[in-house]
């Protein structure tokens, strides 16, 4: 059967009290390297009522930049919804049986924009730049101030301590270039080192932290409203300003300016994300987080170069991510000074 098909029969069978279910419009929505994004329409009746829904599909590629577990993604972005702007999720299912792969089903957000090109291109958001600005900071602070303990999220694990977040971090990535690497890597080694010198201040207060927040993971609509965060593959529980490094770093300054994601000076960001958390902005302490940033970046590079190179995957783009690691080299001297 066809995608579409399957789709079809795994509605069916998650509706039971749905007649005539039919999907339609399914299309592949290009990116994501991590899961593949699908997009289709669904249609059924209902005690007597027609019922039309707009959903999104996502979907286990045979290998990805990431190895992340989709339940985790799903749990936390079910545990937001109404606390966080994300999308309704529907349906998950950790088997192959349904559709070769692992998947989650949630629900389409209409009228928005993500790429970030577009966004900060498009004369449309032009006159709604400030206000994107604003929710880009107000929107993080309100992943933060999740309760997640009363969310029943402390299952991501839950630091040893404030003083233990940045370790943490350092020791996961620097597990995955011991895992991954296909060959030395002198400068992420370098990098390393220097932040388990120099490790980032203790955390202000263990929060949820998205750890991909950025220009380019939110739907955004023409007045300026950021509809839904995306791309929660990496959550966990840490330091907030492991998410202020990150929305901070090089490649989301999109168009080759120094405005942060594109959109704000530094400085106004962090004011805005002060005012917005209640928390206290060190710069030196985002710096460093900035370089672990850079860090994991190219570990997760390292990660789907690795996986061209052992035939899980034919994608060109994961054949291209050891020549880019190069780049994010680069940065990396930079915040280092060297």
């Amino acid at each position: 059967m066809q995608l579409e098909e399957r789709l079809q029969a795994y509605l069916k069978h998650q509706l039971p009290a749905a007649v005539d279910v039919r999907v339609a419009n399914l299309q592949r929505i290009p990116g994501g390297a991590s899961r593949e994004t699908w997009s289709f329409d669904a249609a059924w009746r209902e005690a007597g009522e027609e019922v039309q829904q707009g959903l999104i599909l996502r979907r286990d590629p045979d290998a990805s930049l990431l190895e992340t577990e989709r339940d985790v993604e799903f749990q936390v972005m079910d545990a937001v919804y109404g606390r966080v702007p994300v999308p309704r999720m529907h349906w998950i299912e950790t088997s192959s049986e349904w559709l070769d792969r692992p998947f989650f089903i949630m629900s389409r957000i209409d009228g928005c924009e993500t790429n970030p090109t577009r966004l900060l291109t498009d004369p449309r958001f032009f006159a709604v730049r400030a206000k994107i600005a604003t929710q880009f900071a107000s929107v993080l602070a309100r992943v933060h101030a999740v309760d997640w303990r009363a969310a029943g999220l402390a299952s991501l694990g839950v630091p040893e301590s404030e003083a233990a977040c940045g370790l943490t971090e350092i020791e996961k990535w620097e597990a995955v270039l011991d895992r991954d690497s296909l060959e030395p890597q002198p400068v992420l080694r370098a990098a390393l080192r220097y932040l388990r010198h120099h490790q980032p201040p203790p955390a202000q207060r263990i929060v949820l932290v998205h750890a991909d927040y950025r220009t380019g993971n939110f739907l955004c609509d023409p007045t300026g409203e950021i509809k839904g965060v995306l791309d929660w593959e990496m959550t966990h529980l840490g330091d907030p300003i492991e998410d202020v490094g990150w929305a901070c770093m090089r490649p989301w300054r999109w168009l080759g300016n120094e405005l942060i994601g594109g959109l704000m000076e530094r400085a106004g960001f962090y004011r805005m994300y002060e005012a917005e958390s209640g928390l206290k902005v060190d710069d030196d302490a985002v710096r460093l987080w900035e370089l672990l940033g850079n860090v994991k970046f190219a570990a997760i590079f390292v990660t789907g170069a690795r996986s061209f190179c052992e035939g899980r995957t034919r994608s060109p783009m994961m054949a291209l991510l050891g020549r880019n690691i190069a780049r994010i080299e680069l940065e990396i001297m930079d915040l280092l000074g060297a």
